[in-house]
């Protein structure tokens, strides 16, 4: 329990700063949205007492939320709090602390008992009296302000779901407590199962990046974020030259050496929003959203220069690439595939030299137009 109390609840729930661009991302809350939210802070500022006044008046009209609420000091300390949520939406520094204060008071909620209904019903209501304030400071306004702030609350009600989850989970645990205390009299601990299952499933042990499953639905995730929004979306499919002769040479020791020392690179150079991935043996994928072809050439480029680094043997690449969208957006086997088909041009050419190559694919509506003339 000691080693828990020492981690902020960000931390004990692994939503590392990367996930937190990785969420924000799939909710395609863009720069752009954070912009305009944080224009809109002073008009919401001027209009918090009547904010404020507004939400608790719908609040104590229920019944339960009038009993849980109980006093008058306890309303005032809730408006207090309530202030400071309201602006921090509009403040647009979804940071740790940002998410661990909702992550916070959703454990809060939870140990009080308070059902999940009963907080979604609330932030549906704040929702609603910041959208009509809005609504009526549009001329003060630039940009699609209630879009981004209705992206950023789905952002919030996520984090809140999560920590009822985790909640929940945790009792579970301590449930246990029993077998812990048999487990550690035979000298090991019991961790937590869901999350060791979850880190199981989804990473390859040796690099420590995601696994082919993973790389699948994420790509399937992705590839509606980027359907939705009219998004282009790059999946880069990489090969190793002179692996085989490091393994057979130098053993698999050698060979897991290098294979980590890839993990390493990609983990090094892609965004938070990337998905680097092991595809199987010495085959790598990495998923990249909002990417175009041409804005694909700077991590590759980037990516080469890393690896030279690290490695301790005469190992290159071969890549291959492929872009869908904005328009329209393959199925994933299919991105795989033409990904893949790629990378063994690259490959054909790295077979004379050993060096680096990359095939950059046509964008597939590009070859689907092609097909259609032929």
């Amino acid at each position: 329990m000691l080693h828990m109390m020492e981690k902020s609840l960000v931390e004990q729930m692994g939503l590392t700063g990367r996930e937190i661009t990785r969420r924000l991302h799939l909710i395609d809350f863009t720069e752009s949205d954070r912009e305009c939210l944080l224009a809109a802070l002073p008009v919401v500022t001027k209009a918090m007492d009547r904010i404020i006044a507004d939400f608790y008046k719908i609040q104590l009209e229920d019944s339960e939320v009038a009993s849980i609420i109980g006093d008058i000091d306890t309303l005032k300390r809730l408006q207090g709090s309530m202030r400071g949520y309201t602006l921090s939406l509009f403040q647009a520094n979804y940071d740790d602390e940002y998410v661990n204060n909702r992550l916070r008071i959703g454990k809060v909620h939870k140990r009080l008992a308070v059902a999940p209904k009963l907080y979604i019903s609330a932030l549906g209501n704040l929702q609603l009296i910041l959208d009509q304030v809005l609504e009526e400071a549009k001329p003060e306004i630039k940009g699609d302000v209630i879009s981004a702030l209705h992206k950023i609350i789905l952002f919030d009600t996520e984090l809140i779901f999560e920590a009822y989850i985790d909640s929940f989970l945790f009792e579970m645990e301590t449930a246990k407590n029993e077998v812990e205390r048999y487990s550690s009299e035979l000298g090991f601990e019991v961790e937590s199962l869901s999350r060791q299952l979850h880190e199981i499933s989804t990473k390859d042990a040796l690099t420590g990046i995601y696994n082919r499953g993973a790389l699948f639905d994420l790509l399937e995730r992705e590839c509606r974020v980027a359907a939705r929004y009219k998004l282009p979306l790059t999946i880069l499919y990489m090969d190793l030259n002179g692996f085989k002769p490091i393994n057979d040479t130098h053993g698999h020791d050698a060979g897991d050496r290098v294979l980590r020392q890839v993990g390493e690179s990609l983990l090094a150079i892609t965004r938070a929003v990337d998905v680097p991935a092991r595809y199987g043996g010495d085959e790598f994928c990495v998923v990249m959203p909002r990417t175009t072809l041409k804005l694909a050439e700077i991590p590759i480029r980037r990516l080469m220069e890393d690896f030279k680094k690290r490695r301790d043997y005469p190992v290159t690449f071969s890549i291959g690439l492929v872009q869908t969208g904005p328009e329209d957006v393959e199925d994933v086997h299919d991105l795989i595939k033409l990904a893949d088909d790629s990378m063994y041009a690259a490959k054909a050419r790295a077979r004379a030299d050993g060096n680096f190559h990359v095939e950059f694919g046509a964008r597939i509506d590009v070859q689907r137009e092609a097909v259609a003339r032929s």
